[in-house]
């Protein structure tokens, strides 16, 4: 059985690996061997108390566990699912098995078991013992991790779709998005510190060392030690939990509710939208706020922007900065676009009683609307909370001035963004768990995180003006101008989506309907695909574009922004900056190419994107 799901699963993958899926892959599996060989070497490297090496290696372990819970959730367990093989004769602990068997075969586990190879390297510092006993230890560590994200994964399965479920995925996504871009700030936390030289506290050491993932370390040190009782009761606990993680997904296999969704009535209380303005606008504010309060997708889209902005600005924390927790409620908008900048795709074919009704105006209107009173309360409370706790009274007229710019531009854009760059998905009764297997809208997100700061640039153009010139009046004009930057550009980019949805919107519901662009001739006859926006379509997914998109954040941000401002600001942080490495003399050219690189690398994913819909020929449906 495990022989053919293996063989299965390979022929998945081959087939798999085109365009921008395999792009994504190549740039995965590249960070993943970085951080396996950053991991074996922690575990080679002299410290001033040796005893803290293994404090970090169990911390170390437990990221890569935590890598193991969340990956699956975003593409990592699509291969092979249980559902596919409901229907065979086959008893589910076999089938168990065979799926267990089939998820060694792949990179991450490849890379995984690389990264675990430092266990067996940190017990041969101490000794043939320890190293000898590392070696079954690790494997079993590499089971148990297995074995944990597809628990996981089947039991996350069970309540994905409900509102819980939505919450925890956008919890752990914005969680993972926090982590790979200021994860750094960590690292420099704890070299920057006394810890290297005093160690954890006796709390920490505990609470890190009680972690199943750490019991591979644990086992090892009391081998060290001579302490062979602990050094094999570890281990076997570890075994003991593989065994019931097994026995528990082979019962969950053979769950005949798995894959139920239960679809709950109006029971429930909704925030009430219809009194706001009355008649049809009111009734789609209304229907918009209660599909941000039921629907699972929608929790996912709210849940992010504020997960992402209290990550953003807390994680300084670690090593006592306090900068940037002003900002929380701009973050929070600013990223709000990013998020719901597919909301027409979110709603799949229902866009056809929009247009048999003929309330295009109306609808894009009422989604604004919503889309203000959704995220207007927690980004104005953040903004205020976060002030007064930083103490930088100094911020209050810059936050003042950025909110409500980016809240209105963020109404202009979202509603821009779903008509004119909308990106078709499965509809909402044949959603995926998995947001991967959603609409991809990574190109879309990135450009608007970008064209999101412009509407407030006007009215911080004026605080700063007002700030150097000793102008108080002038500084705290920026809030006023703000609001009605926001209001125009809401106003704008919404009657262009208003426009575009009354002309084209037959086409925007053929692409949502068929995941395949309209057909239309050109000029001299010839049948051409063409998507909403009457752009020539290209096949989906461009490893070009995708590995434009990855590199040109990573050089452009981590490499290029970041760097620059430490050299600026003369902060001695090295981390993994390359421009931080060498004098400043030649670090600030070395960020400013990394800046011009990244700002090409997006172009490039950009023009790519427009030149393959120019392009692409037709292939009729």
């Amino acid at each position: 059985m495990a022989g053919v799901l293996i063989r299965m699963k390979l022929s998945v993958i081959k087939n798999a690996m085109t365009g921008g899926r395999a792009a994504w892959m190549l740039v995965g599996a590249v960070f993943g061997l970085l951080f396996a060989a950053a991991t074996i070497w922690l575990s080679l490297v002299d410290l001033p108390n040796q005893s803290v090496l293994g404090d970090l290696l169990a911390g170390v372990f437990g990221m890569w566990t935590l890598g193991w819970l969340i990956g699956p959730l975003w593409g990592g367990s699509a291969v092979l699912r249980a559902d596919h093989f409901t229907l065979l004769p086959v008893p589910r602990r076999r089938l168990a098995v065979g799926l267990l068997g089939a998820a060694f075969v792949g990179i991450t586990t490849a890379v995984t078991a690389l990264g675990f190879l430092a266990l067996i390297t940190y017990g041969a510092r101490q000794g043939l013992g320890p190293a000898l006993l590392a070696v079954p230890v690790a494997a079993l560590q590499l089971v148990f991790v297995v074995l944990l994200s597809r628990v996981v994964y089947a039991l996350f399965g069970v309540v994905a779709a409900s509102r819980a479920g939505a919450a925890i995925t956008g919890v752990l996504f914005a969680a993972m998005l926090v982590l790979t871009q200021s994860g750094w700030m960590i690292v420099v936390a704890v070299m920057y510190s006394d810890i290297l030289e005093t160690g954890f506290s006796h709390t920490t050491t505990v609470t890190l060392r009680s972690i199943p993932s750490s019991w591979g370390v644990v086992a090892v040190d009391a081998a060290g030690r001579g302490d062979w009782l602990l050094a094999i009761a570890a281990p076997a606990g570890l075994a003991v939990l593989c065994l019931l993680l097994l026995l528990v997904w082979s019962v969950e296999l053979g769950n005949p509710r798995r894959g139920r969704v239960t679809i709950r009535g109006s029971a429930g209380r909704a925030p009430a939208g219809g009194g706001l303005l009355g008649g049809p606008g009111g009734a789609i504010v209304s229907k918009e706020l209660r599909t941000w309060w039921r629907d699972p997708l929608r929790t996912t889209t709210a849940v992010v922007p504020i997960v992402w902005a209290l990550g953003t600005v807390l994680l300084p924390l670690t090593f006592d900065a306090r900068l940037l927790l002003p900002w929380a409620g701009p973050a929070l908008a600013l990223f709000a676009i990013t998020s719901a900048c597919n909301l027409y795709s979110q709603d799949g074919t229902a866009l056809w009683q929009t247009l048999t009704t003929g309330t295009q105006r109306v609808d894009v209107r009422g989604r604004q609307w919503a889309y203000l009173l959704v995220f207007t309360p927690p980004a104005v409370v953040a903004s205020i909370a976060f002030v007064w706790w930083s103490g930088l009274t100094w911020t209050w007229p810059w936050v003042a001035a950025a909110v409500p710019a980016l809240l209105g531009g963020g109404a202009g854009l979202i509603a821009y963004s779903s008509v004119f760059g909308m990106v078709p998905g499965p509809d909402a009764h044949k959603r995926p768990s998995n947001p991967l297997e959603r609409a991809d809208t990574t190109g879309q997100s990135n450009v608007l995180f970008w064209v999101g700061l412009l509407p407030p640039a006007p009215a911080l153009a004026l605080v700063y003006l007002g700030t150097r010139t000793d102008q108080p009046w002038l500084t705290w004009a920026g809030a006023p101008v703000s609001v009605l930057t926001g209001v125009a550009v809401a106003w704008v980019l919404g009657g262009l989506a208003i426009r575009k949805l009354s002309a084209d919107g037959p086409d925007l519901l053929h692409t949502m309907r068929t995941g395949r662009p309209t057909v239309a001739r050109n000029a001299v006859g010839t049948t051409v695909a063409r998507n909403a926006g009457g752009t020539d379509v290209a096949k989906k997914g461009s490893a070009v574009e995708g590995l434009s998109w990855g590199l040109g954040s990573i050089l452009l941000i981590p490499q290029g922004v970041i760097p620059l401002v430490f050299i600026l600001a003369d902060i001695n942080v090295k981390s993994w900056f390359l421009a931080m490495y060498v004098r400043p003399l030649y670090g600030v050219p070395i960020a400013v190419v990394s800046i011009l690189a990244g700002v090409a690398l997006y172009g490039r994913a950009i023009m790519t994107k427009v030149d393959n819909r120019a392009k692409s020929p037709l292939h009729p449906s």
